[in-house]
């Protein structure tokens, strides 16, 4: 099946003509009406980046695809787009079941399965007619993603109360206080900062987009103790902070599967147990979708107290 990627019937129905007649043509051994422009696989790669960059699209997702495409070049060599058949497909995702984890297979995989839908779709000439990546199965089926790990209350405390450097103390309260990510605390600016309206900005995030956040009582009281003599609020290295975190983790005493992000989960976790809208709670993070907020609605048993106790036989 194909989109026709149109709500006009009359385009997709002339687009679904074409395409039974360049059908028919190959069956009876003729040459397509549309003719597809040959192209090495190290040509197409090259092409197919620069247009992913030219649209703007993420340096990750940019470099997820490269990485992919490059794989995928190692393993078939530099042939011409089009030997690369379904049989070719299914050999390298068999090549991919054997050597990494199902996850990792299945980013690769559907970063080709774009690549090769683009190079039957992509505007002017035509390098595919059928995507060999498309057929269904070909991506592997990924389990659920486990529960994020959080703080429980008292290793929050426990973690906190181990901290006698007052510098170190507010930079991991301010991360518990504003569930942002390490980056974002990291590259905040002192003018990101306005007191005057109680409100802070993160300008460098994950997706690009700035978010602007209220500034409660407490992290009022964290940013006021902050050094202005500093560069910046928090003048320090991403690795250095990974570093510290572990360090206080361990003097604490408590788990050692937890690591710094887990303060961002801990801080979201925490918001959803009070009872803080969905929407809200996605916009403080910076999610696109409550559907990525949506991981951290689990419960526990001990949550589950309360609603036990309001089922009752009697009245």
């Amino acid at each position: 099946m194909r989109s026709t990627k149109t709500a006009d019937k009359k385009v997709a129905m002339e687009m679904l003509r074409k395409i039974e007649e360049n059908i028919i043509r190959i069956e009876d051994g003729l040459e397509p009406v549309d003719k597809l422009k040959p192209i090495l696989l190290s040509e197409f790669i090259n092409i197919y980046l620069e247009d992913r960059r030219r649209l703007g699209k993420a340096k990750r997702t940019v470099s997820t695809d490269e990485y992919s495409l490059r794989r995928l070049l190692n393993f078939t060599g530099d042939c011409a787009l089009t030997s690369i058949t379904e049989k070719v497909a299914h050999q390298y995702r068999k090549f991919k079941d054997e050597t990494i984890k199902p996850a990792s297979a299945s980013i690769e995989l559907r970063a080709l399965r774009t690549a090769f839908n683009w190079a039957g779709e992509k505007p002017g000439e035509k390098y595919l007619r059928v995507n060999p990546f498309a057929k269904k199965g070909m991506i592997p089926k990924v389990k659920a993603k486990n529960i994020p790990l959080c703080l429980s209350p008292g290793e929050k405390a426990r973690f906190l109360s181990i901290i006698k450097n007052e510098k170190h103390l507010q930079l991991f309260k301010f991360y518990l206080l504003t569930g942002c990510r390490r980056s974002e605390a990291l590259n905040l600016q002192w003018s990101d900062i306005d007191l005057e309206q109680k409100q802070l900005t993160f300008k460098k995030t994950k997706t690009k987009k700035e978010r602007t956040l209220p500034i409660s009582l407490e992290l009022m009281q964290v940013i006021m103790s902050l050094d202005r003599s500093q560069p910046k609020p928090f003048d320090y290295t991403s690795h250095w902070v990974i570093h510290l975190f572990k360090r206080y983790r361990d003097k604490a005493g408590i788990r050692k599967s937890l690591h710094l992000h887990c303060l961002r989960h801990t801080a979201a976790s925490d918001l959803v147990r009070k009872g803080i809208h969905l929407t809200k709670i996605a916009k403080m993070l910076g999610h696109s979708s409550t559907a990525t907020t949506e991981i951290y609605t689990h419960v526990v048993p001990n949550d589950l107290l309360e609603a036990a106790e309001a089922l009752t036989c009697v009245g």
